[in-house]
C-alpha cells in the first residue's frame, strides 16, 4: 500500500519528464488544442524489508494520451507481497484526467481498483483543485476516498502548494486521514525537482513524514505507528524519446507490530511523442 508517500502514483516515477503539462511542468500551461499524442512508461519497483516483513514486487505499463486541455492516464500494475508466512499478489488498473479550466484553474481525477489483498486499495476516488495564484505559484486542495484490505476505509484531505522556478520547482503537501479502526492520522510530504542544465534530464527527491501507515504500508492487521521515507530518482534521455529511470529510497517504520524499515529500487522505461491520432 505504499501510494501516496513519495509519488503521486505508483508509475510517476518513469514518465517524470513526459507527464502531462499541467501537472509536471510550468503552473497552468495548457498543451495547443491541436496536439494529441500517446506517451508508454514501464516501470518496476522491488522493496526489501528489514527483520520478517518480507518483500514487495509492483510492475506498471502505463498510457498518457495527451489531448491538449486534457490529459488521460491509463495505468495497470501487478504487485507481489511476501511475508515470513504467506504470499499475496493483486492487479490494479487505474486512470487519471488532468483537465485545464482556465489559465488559474485545473482540475484532477482519479479512480482505482484491485483485488482484496494487502498490496494495493481494493477502491479508490480522489480529486484534487489546483489554482493559480501567482505567475510561479499553484496553490491545490483535495480529497480522497480508499478502501484497503480486510475493509478498512479512509478518508483524507490534502492542501498544499508548488513553487515553479527557472529549471525546476518545489512543493509541499499536508494531509489528514480518518481511517476506520485507527482513528486520525497525517502525513507531510516535499519534493524538489531540478532539470539539467542542458537536455531533457532531470533528477527529483521526495521526503516524507507522518502516522498515515495505512498509505505507506498496509500489514494484513490493523497497525498504528510513524513512518519517515526518503527517495531520490533520475530520469536519463538515452535515444531521442525514449529514457530510463532509475531510483533508490527508504522507508523506516515505528508501528505497533515493531520497527523496521523498507529499501526500495525503482527501474523503468519512458517513450514519449508516439504517433499522433
Amino acid at each position: 500500500m505504499k501510494n501516496a508517500i513519495l509519488t503521486c502514483s505508483t508509475v510517476l516515477f518513469a514518465c517524470a519528464a513526459y507527464a502531462p503539462a499541467q501537472a509536471q511542468t510550468s503552473p497552468m500551461k495548457s498543451l495547443p488544442t491541436n496536439l494529441s499524442s500517446t506517451s508508454f512508461n514501464l516501470t518496476s519497483e522491488l522493496t526489501n524489508y528489514s527483520k520478517v516483513f518480507g518483500t514487495r514486487r509492483e510492475t506498471t505499463a502505463e498510457s498518457i494520451i495527451d489531448l491538449g486541455s486534457t490529459s488521460i492516464v491509463l495505468s495497470g500494475s501487478h504487485g507481489r507481497r511476501k511475508f515470513s508466512d504467506s504470499t499475496y499478489s493483486s492487479v490494479r488498473f487505474g486512470g487519471t484526467i488532468y483537465h485545464d479550466w482556465s489559465d488559474r484553474f485545473y482540475t484532477r481525477t482519479s479512480i482505482g481498483a484491485s483485488s482484496n489483498k494487502p498490496i494495493f486499495a481494493r477502491r479508490e476516488v480522489a480529486q484534487d483543485f489546483n489554482f493559480k495564484l501567482l505567475p510561479s505559484a499553484v496553490l491545490m486542495v483535495g480529497g480522497k476516498y480508499a478502501k484497503y484490505y480486510g475493509g478498512t476505509e479512509a478518508r483524507s484531505l490534502s492542501a498544499g502548494g508548488t513553487y515553479y522556478f527557472g529549471g525546476g520547482f518545489a512543493s509541499y503537501k499536508f494531509s489528514a486521514y480518518d481511517v476506520s479502526r485507527l482513528g486520525n492520522s497525517y502525513s507531510h510530504q516535499a519534493s524538489v525537482r531540478l532539470k539539467d542544465g542542458k537536455g531533457d534530464g532531470l533528477t527529483q527527491l521526495w521526503l516524507g513524514a507522518g502516522s498515515s501507515l495505512h498509505d505507506a504500508e498496509f500489514l494484513p492487521t490493523v497497525a498504528k505507528g510513524n513512518y519517515r521515507s526518503l527517495e531520490l530518482q533520475r530520469v536519463q534521455p538515452i535515444a531521442g524519446p525514449i529514457a530510463i529511470t532509475v531510483g533508490l529510497g527508504r522507508t523506516w517504520y515505528d508501528t505497533s507490530a515493531g520497527r523496521y524499515h523498507g529499501t526500495n529500487a525503482t527501474i523503468g522505461l519512458a517513450v514519449r511523442g508516439l504517433p499522433k491520432f
